[in-house]
């Protein structure tokens, strides 16, 4: 098998060891799959994995057997650069549109017609389809067809944060790589080698529950961190407070909710928090010697937890889940919040 020569690569992620150095031996020795699945939670990294993967593969010096060209993808060659960009001629992807919850059928036939030409500048075609636990029925099996009669040297990979609505023979012939999350005392160790102040590192690396990108972006926007911090606290508060307020701020999230490219991922992210939410209360209620995700909201998390059992408290958790798969079966997002939120 043709090898290209041993470089020096730089993919700047923090964690996934093993996902990394497999991804970086495919493109050492040019053995690549034809369709891969990245699996994992919003943050984790899937998306920036995916992206120096294939930045690597248009790298102009990818068959360069230069010694001195050790730094991989180079960052500099016109590839590199358009590649970062998205904007690479054989470089093609896929994403939920505004306001929209599911990827559409028309999405797909559109991706069909550019991913079936004949690459520009690269041997090699590579696709990225986002958000892949939205794909509609329709699209699914669209792309299903697609996968199984795909071009010579293509690359195609499914990024999902629920691989479970996945159709599964879309699954079945996909290399599933899941990613896990990254150790709290490697994400504190990143963000002080970086120059933040400690005790802003712990914050961060606590809440980030091994999710590097969460601290990555409020190391970068401390300004941003503390005013989330605030947003937080009324998020939380919300859950203790009377059912007229709840009302109010259901009201509030709606409309704030319809300034956001897409109402479906915003309630989807509201979900998020309050799942981490639920998990606190859980873990204080069960036992405070563990550490919280929000321990700058402990006063808060101590008062509610206390007044309800740890069974009301995996309800919660539980409703959570169920309202996060209601929000993508056409359920009208206030009913889901008042049902959640009236505990």
């Amino acid at each position: 098998m043709e090898r290209v020569s041993k470089k020096q690569f730089y993919w700047p992620i923090l964690g996934h060891r093993n996902v990394l150095e497999y991804l970086q031996s495919l493109i050492t020795n040019k053995n690549f799959c034809r369709t891969y699945l990245f699996s994992g939670p919003k943050d984790i990294g899937k998306k920036t994995m995916a992206d120096y993967f294939m930045q690597s593969i248009f790298c102009e010096k990818y068959n360069c057997l230069d010694e001195k060209d050790k730094c991989f993808p180079c960052g500099v060659c016109v590839s590199c650069i358009e590649a970062k960009k998205h904007i690479h001629p054989d470089f093609i992807s896929i994403d939920l549109e505004d306001d929209k919850k599911n990827i559409s059928i028309d999405s797909i036939r559109e991706f069909k017609e550019k991913f079936y030409l004949t690459p520009i500048k690269s041997i090699y075609k590579v696709a990225i389809i986002n958000n892949a636990d939205h794909l509609s029925d329709e699209a699914s099996n669209a792309l299903l067809k697609i996968i199984e009669d795909s071009p010579k040297n293509s690359v195609v990979i499914f990024i999902s944060e629920n691989p479970d609505f996945i159709l599964p023979t879309i699954k079945s012939r996909a290399e599933h790589i899941i990613f896990n999350s990254v150790a709290k005392d490697e994400i504190f160790d990143h963000l002080k080698n970086s120059g933040l102040n400690s005790d802003i590192a712990k914050e961060l690396s606590e809440f980030s529950a091994g999710l590097p990108g969460i601290s990555i972006y409020y190391s970068k926007n401390l300004e941003h961190w503390e005013k989330y911090k605030e947003d937080l606290r009324n998020i939380l508060e919300i859950i203790d407070n009377p059912v007229n307020d709840k009302f109010k701020f259901i009201e509030e999230q709606i409309k704030l909710s319809k300034t956001y490219p897409n109402q479906y991922i915003y309630f989807d992210n509201l979900l998020s928090i309050y799942s981490r939410f639920a998990r606190d209360l859980m873990v204080y209620k069960l036992n405070e010697n563990i550490d919280l995700i929000h321990p700058f909201l402990e006063d808060v998390i101590s008062k509610i937890s206390s007044k309800y059992d740890s069974i009301d408290l995996l309800d919660f958790y539980k409703k959570i889940i169920d309202s996060k798969k209601m929000l993508y079966q056409n359920v009208n997002p206030k009913i889901i919040f008042e049902n959640l939120l009236l505990i």
